[in-house]
């Protein structure tokens, strides 16, 4: 499972959206961050899958470092 997060400069996620993968019969959405505010796409790692995603934002926080954005744990 991929989400896509908007997060801050502080690295707090603000905002989680699954990607439905083509040929899903749902329908997809894609967040556009706001000023001063990033998107990143992401796997989701294996203690959040099946469970709601706020328990992703809850854990962890994105590293935005020079070699590209990354989930590190609180």
């Amino acid at each position: 499972m991929r989400v896509h997060a908007v997060f801050d400069e502080n690295g707090e996620i603000l905002a989680l959206a699954e990607i439905v993968e083509e040929g899903d019969d749902r329908i997809g959405v894609r967040p556009v961050p706001g000023e001063d505010r990033k998107v990143a796409e992401f796997a989701v790692p294996e203690e959040c899958v099946g469970k709601p995603l706020a328990a992703l934002a809850a854990r962890y926080r994105v590293d935005d470092a020079s070699g590209g954005p990354r989930l590190t744990r609180r």
